[in-house]
């Protein structure tokens, strides 16, 4: 069984407590998250990234305080909404990086991450290119065949939104310099390589469960209908965010259980995650 740790939005912006986008985020979930880390033959970071100009901010009339903002666009936050001393980061928090810094490693990012604000324009522009998220994780791009090769131990998967094993077609929008002109991410290689995942074990932990996480994980449930597939929610957290009627984090604990079920995920502890090894 090939194990792979999936870490869903472990960005510093929304799980260390001086993030913009702060999610309560504990120190013993990140614990427990670095163990699962460091069971997997391969970790990948499905991390948010965006511009200045994303239609997710508060700031650009959307829901979500500024976050995970690539290298080049974290200045002049405060017209961004972002207090002194905040972070705006989407690189992994210090626990989990120090787990992963001495893998083998690549940038992967799918195209229409590139295209995230597009609003129906007649010349559309891409919001950055490569070599911006590139700057931003200090990664240089994944190169396909030595990740099939096994060449590859983790990955960095930059994403927009919520289900981070989504592709979407952008082909009709044209070829443009800095962008990548095929849309794939690393669940089209790992598809490539395993189909339908009978040898494969997804173990997802991250912020937030009822969101990012549960849809990633679903997600990968579908593309690898044979593969096993858990959420670990005590190595996640569960977001209590007010504006999204999200009354508490026992009330996601219990709807998350359910969800899960009703799919086919496994939804463990970290005791019975260790006890299932």
């Amino acid at each position: 069984m090939v194990k792979v740790n999936v870490l869903v939005d472990w960005g510093k912006a929304f799980v260390d407590e001086n993030g913009n986008f702060y999610c309560g985020t504990t120190e013993a979930q990140k614990d427990n998250a670095a163990g699962i880390a460091g069971d997997a033959d391969l970790v990948i970071y499905l991390g948010d990234v965006h511009s200045r100009t994303s239609t997710e901010f508060i700031v650009n009339m959307g829901l979500y305080p500024t976050h995970n903002l690539i290298q080049r666009d974290q200045r002049d936050l405060e017209a961004l909404g972002v207090e002194p001393g905040k972070t705006v980061s989407p690189q992994l928090t210090e626990k989990l990086h120090n787990m992963i810094k001495d893998k083998r490693s690549g940038l992967i990012v799918p195209r229409h991450v590139f295209f995230q604000d597009y609003n129906g324009e007649a010349n559309p522009q891409p919001s950055f290119g490569f070599d911006d998220v590139a700057e931003t994780f200090g990664l240089e791009r994944l190169v396909p065949e030595e990740f099939l090769d096994g060449g590859i131990e983790y990955v960095v998967n930059a994403k927009h939104m919520f289900n981070g094993t989504a592709t979407q077609n952008t082909a009709w929008l044209g070829d443009y310099e800095g962008v990548p002109s095929q849309e794939m991410n690393i669940f089209s290689l790992l598809k490539e390589r395993y189909g339908q995942g009978e040898e494969l074990e997804f173990d997802f932990t991250g912020v937030v469960i009822g969101i990012c996480n549960y849809l990633s994980a679903s997600g990968a449930k579908q593309m690898f209908p044979k593969s096993k597939v858990n959420i670990i929610h005590d190595a996640s957290t569960h977001l209590e965010y007010a504006p999204l009627g999200i009354e508490s984090a026992e009330v996601g604990h219990f709807v998350a259980s359910k969800m899960c079920k009703q799919i086919g995920l496994g939804y463990l502890s970290m005791a019975e995650y260790r006890g299932a090894k």
